[in-house]
This record gives structure tokens, C-alpha cells and sequence, in this order.
């Protein structure tokens, strides 16, 4: 796929914090119920009908995406803390030119341990109107979007990296779901590379 870097497309395609949270308020109730997802392995996975679901997290990776391939062992060890407590992790390639081999060797290569899902037509991208790479979205068993946007604030802006990030949003999103309390800020502005959905 033609995921561009964001670091060449941040004078073309800024997304102000403004038009993100207008973009998440589009977003729908999934239906987690009926939800079916065969990942590049062929496993089919019904995450609301895992015993002691609480929340499935779809991350939006890329294979090229250098920010999304930095996030890789944070998302590795935030799968590792809240699997078990009852929180489905995603790894979501919305690649039209995608190939099962290439994730599967990609995840090998980072050491990837959630389910990793090719969608080559987009189907999920479109639905949860995602932006760029990487970018979490997290859904409630009923369906509701608690959390959209970015992993923590490492970067800043494109190109720019703090040496350690100074919130951690998705994993304060997660403690908070599981503690039954709503998520303080349930929409962040996610930077990475930009998602191209074809027409």
C-alpha cells in the first residue's frame, strides 16, 4: 500500500485537533456481537465472546510506517498487561496491496503478539474512519468508542520525537475502562502516516 510518510505530507495533509474530534464523532456503534475476524494466520477470532471481554483495541499499523514500527514494542507490552485482564488487541493493515506472507513475516520480525488482520478493501479503515498509522481505536462490548487516537505523545509533531512521552493516553483509556470510569480524553490527535483510502 501507498502509505505515505507523514513527515513529507505534514505541510499537505495536517489534520488540526479541531477536525480529528470531528471526524471521531462520526463514528458509529460497532456491533462487537456479531463480529467475526480472520486474521493472516486464517484463526477467526469473536473478541466480545472471549471469556471476561471487556474492550477490543483495533491498532492501525503499516509495514513501512517508521512511527508505527516504533510503537511496536510499546503495543507488545501493553497487550501483554491487558490481555489478561479482559482487552482484545488488533493489529489492523489497511493495505489494498497487501500480503498475508509479508505481515506475517513483518509481525515475526517485531515480535508482534496480537492477532494481526489484512484489510486489503479498507472495510474497517472506512468504518472507523482512520487516519493515519499508527492509531488506536478501542470499543466497549456494547459497541461504543471509548478511545480514539494516539498510543502516548512521544511525537509531537512529524518528524519530532521527546526522548520519553509524557502522557500515555491509550494506556490510561484502558485503566480507565476497566476501573468503570469514563475515559478523560477519549479523543487525541494520533500522528503517523497517512492512510490513503482508495475511492
Amino acid at each position: 500500500m501507498q502509505l505515505l510518510s507523514c513527515i513529507l505530507l505534514a505541510f499537505l495533509l495536517p489534520l488540526s485537533p479541531t477536525a480529528w474530534a470531528q471526524s471521531a464523532r462520526k463514528q458509529a456503534p460497532l456491533k462487537l456481537e456479531d463480529l467475526r475476524l480472520v486474521d493472516v494466520t486464517g484463526v477467526t477470532h469473536a473478541p466480545a465472546r472471549s471469556k471476561g471481554a471487556v474492550a477490543v483495541v483495533f491498532v492501525y499499523v503499516d509495514t513501512t510506517c517508521p512511527i508505527a514500527n516504533f510503537y511496536q514494542p510499546t503495543l507488545r507490552r501493553l497487550a501483554r498487561t491487558f490481555e489478561a485482564k479482559g482487552v482484545r488487541f488488533f493489529q489492523v493493515h489497511p493495505d489494498p496491496d497487501g500480503k498475508k506472507e509479508e505481515l506475517t513475516r513483518h509481525a515475526g520480525e517485531f515480535e508482534v503478539i496480537s492477532p494481526v488482520l489484512l484489510d486489503n478493501k479498507q472495510h474497517y479503515a472506512r468504518l472507523h474512519n482512520a487516519k493515519v498509522t499508527p492509531e488506536a481505536h478501542v470499543y466497549l462490548r456494547d459497541g461504543t468508542c471509548a478511545y480514539r487516537g494516539r498510543i502516548d505523545d512521544t511525537y509531537t509533531t512529524y518528524g519530532k520525537r521527546r526522548p520519553k512521552p509524557t502522557t500515555h493516553d491509550l494506556r490510561n483509556a484502558l485503566t480507565s475502562i476497566l476501573a468503570g470510569r469514563k475515559v478523560a480524553t477519549p479523543v487525541t490527535r494520533a500522528i503517523g502516516c497517512q492512510i490513503l483510502i482508495e475511492p
